[in-house]
């Protein structure tokens, strides 16, 4: 990615960051949405194209188009730093003077990198889910956050639980049971068979351990969890990979569980939740992972609803299962996680968060640091 995207992508993101300080009702979508924008090639010709776009996509009213374009300016104008290349020095190249650089205003200087062609191509397509978004989301919108893309290592440095954590933990879901062939020795036993004969005539022999534990995923896909989807896919894929279960279901839900769960993430293939719940055995863990509403910060009453009295059909079914949340648990108060809250066990998407949630699907008694100050205080 050449210098003027990047100045270009963070000129967006700022502007994104302003527009929710004064109170647009902006969300992850709306943020996505002007990025793939971006990638099909709208609003990078100048300031104005840029402009226009952002209008098109993120206001209602001329109010706020006029302000979005006032806050427009100022982030223009505040610096940004862009890595400097060298290129090589051509006999007909004629270096720019002091005075001509130092005349060029911070809005000159954008429009004139913003105005360089760029192939549409040219910028990744991974970008659908930037870490920094993620990162910046968790942290409600911190302003000292600097915003600096594709730097290495970036995963490890937003993820609240890193790749390895997960697999590590997943390990110790567990239910042994005692099957398979002959191969350990049965201590015990032998030494009673030698106390009622007399004589060793031969070691008795028992089935080793075997780990039958079985999960099911039950997924929240698609609107307020699009940043965290990848927190979703590392679950899911280290827990198939590395998890030593021996069986792994898989289910996508928007919001709560209603009639459908989804088998596939763009919810095309479905099953009813009944039959569902109908052929997971008792013994099966179940895990949960949605935000629960806590990214969008307000009380939906039906999703509420909905989501108790799917924990209620679930209750029947299952023995074990747990919720975990990608969002701090210091985020679900006067939300509808915390309302739901009290209703399961819920946990936050860390690696303590995630160590209680398998400890609560083996059947464990938790002890969580953090708990949910909502449930303390009733």
């Amino acid at each position: 990615m050449n210098p003027a995207e990047v100045h270009l992508l963070n000129v967006l993101l700022s502007l994104f960051k302003e527009l929710r300080k004064w109170g647009f009702s902006l969300g992850v979508e709306e943020y996505m949405l002007a990025v793939r924008s971006l990638q099909a090639g709208f609003g990078i010709g100048d300031r104005n194209s840029l402009e226009r776009l952002c209008c098109t996509l993120w206001t209602k009213s001329k109010t706020e188009a006029c302000l979005l374009k006032r806050l427009l300016d100022e982030v223009i104008k505040q610096p940004v730093e862009i890595p400097q290349s060298t290129p090589t020095e051509s006999p007909q190249t004629v270096p720019e003077t002091s005075e001509q650089s130092s005349s060029q205003t911070p809005l000159q200087k954008l429009e004139e990198s913003i105005s360089q062609p760029t192939s549409s191509t040219e910028i990744p397509l991974d970008i659908d889910e930037p870490e920094q978004v993620i990162q910046a989301i968790r942290q409600n919108w911190d302003n000292s956050l600097e915003m600096s893309y594709y730097r290495q290592n970036s995963v490890d440095e937003y993820l609240p639980v890193t790749p390895r954590q997960i697999k590590q933990n997943w390990r110790f879901l567990r239910r042994r049971v005692r099957e398979g062939s002959l191969a350990e020795l049965n201590v015990e036993g032998t030494v009673e068979k030698i106390c009622q004969q007399g004589v060793l005539l031969g070691p008795v022999m028992m089935p080793s351990y075997k780990n039958r534990a079985e999960l099911v995923l039950l997924v929240d896909q698609g609107g307020s969890m699009v940043p965290f989807h990848h927190l979703s896919r590392q679950l899911i894929d280290k827990a198939q990979q590395g998890g030593n279960l021996t069986k792994i279901g898989v289910y996508y839900f928007y919001n709560y569980p209603e009639k459908y769960l989804y088998t596939d993430p763009n919810r095309l293939k479905y099953q009813l939740v009944t039959d569902v719940l109908g052929a997971i055995d008792s013994r099966t863990g179940v895990l949960i992972v949605s935000d629960a509403g806590a990214a969008r910060g307000n009380l939906n009453e039906l999703r509420e609803e909905y989501t108790v009295k799917f924990l209620k059909q679930l209750e029947q079914s299952v023995r074990y299962y747990a919720w975990l949340n990608p969002m701090p648990n210091d985020s679900w108060q006067d939300t509808t996680a915390g309302k739901i809250a009290r209703s399961v066990p819920m946990f936050e998407m860390s690696r303590e968060g995630l160590n209680a949630a398998i400890n609560t699907l083996r059947g464990r008694y938790v002890y969580w640091e953090r708990p949910y100050q909502g449930m303390v205080q009733s």
